[in-house]
């Protein structure tokens, strides 16, 4: 991987459209609300059903500061 590269992968949850889903090696799964500064409200994510998330670009969640909290 790339240096630069970010190191996380984003989810839509097609049953709730007002959060985002987000995946690293670092922090496991977490569920985030898809609003400007949504990451810093973010909780764990127990009981994910993979049938139920869609994998998308990181950069629809530019204004969220999921994109910032990896660029250390």
């Amino acid at each position: 991987m790339r240096k630069d590269q970010l190191a996380a992968r984003l989810y839509r949850d097609i049953d709730c459209g007002e959060q985002w889903i987000a995946w690293s090696a670092k922090i496991g799964w977490v569920r985030f609300w898809a609003r400007p500064n949504g990451w810093a409200e973010r909780m764990p994510v127990v009981g994910l059903d993979g049938l139920h998330v869609r994998e998308v670009s990181l950069a629809q969640a530019f204004n969220t500061g999921l994109i910032e909290a990896f660029h250390h």
